[in-house]
């Protein structure tokens, strides 16, 4: 790791403690523990999954957002337009930050609810769907904050994404769509997520959809890097320094 990385994921870190956005972070994470605590021992596996999907999503998607948001206020773009930092070092400081933060709350969680309950599940298959899930979700929330002209407008775009994404997949789960047909609802990225976070539970997802599940979401990270992101990088800067 070159030292102009360690700088911008430093720079990363302290974003989020300044802001509070590790400390919300955190927050949320003892929400997860509480709610958990209330659930009865048998019905915990069955809620973890849905945990660690809507933190390794949703949570990764907004604090990527944040972050985005507030380098605007602090016109930290300024800065590094000035540095010899690349656009793939930039992002990917954005990634291990995410990465970093999801890991964070699956361990706490996690160390949590066995202190408590006694739960324990397979966390080596937990830790990496997280990192996988959050890696595409962390492509996901810069692309979207690329186009948010405000932190409300990102904010909605982020609910279009789950909305439209998320919705076959209740359509399958109230029987709307035949379980034949749910079979292709692996092309989703949230059902795909959701498929990799259940695997860790238990033994009710077939073998194919883990190897696919993690073969596609790499796939998809990789895409969204070269095609979405990467390319709009000197576009996004420029605009946020008024050129």
């Amino acid at each position: 790791m070159n030292s102009r990385l360690r700088a911008l994921i430093r720079g990363e870190f302290v974003r989020l403690n300044r802001y509070n956005l590790f400390a919300a972070s955190f927050v949320v994470s003892l929400f997860y523990v509480l709610m958990a605590s209330f659930i009865d021992d048998a019905m915990v596996l069955g809620v973890m999954p849905f945990i660690f999907l809507l933190d390794s999503t949703m949570m990764t998607s907004l604090l990527v957002g944040a972050t985005l948001f507030y380098e605007k206020k602090e016109h930290t773009v300024n800065s590094i337009m000035v540095t010899p930092a690349s656009s793939d070092e930039y992002v990917t400081a954005k990634l291990v930050t995410s990465i970093a933060t999801s890991l964070f709350t699956v361990v706490f969680v996690s160390l949590a609810l066995y202190a408590l309950k006694g739960v324990t599940y397979k966390y080596a298959h937990v830790i990496f769907a997280a990192v996988a899930v959050t890696s595409l979700h962390t492509m996901i929330g810069v692309r979207i904050a690329y186009s948010a002209k405000n932190f409300t407008s990102m904010l909605i775009g982020f609910m279009l994404y789950v909305t439209v994404f998320m919705f076959p997949s209740v359509l399958a789960m109230t029987g709307v769509i035949g379980p034949k047909l749910a079979d292709f609802l692996v092309i989703l990225p949230l059902e795909t997520s959701a498929n990799l976070m259940r695997a860790g539970f238990g033994p009710g997802v077939e073998p194919w959809k883990i190897v696919f599940g993690y073969l596609y979401i790499t796939a998809l990270t990789l895409l969204l890097y070269f095609f979405a992101v990467k390319p709009r990088f000197a576009e996004y800067m420029m605009r946020e320094m008024g050129v």
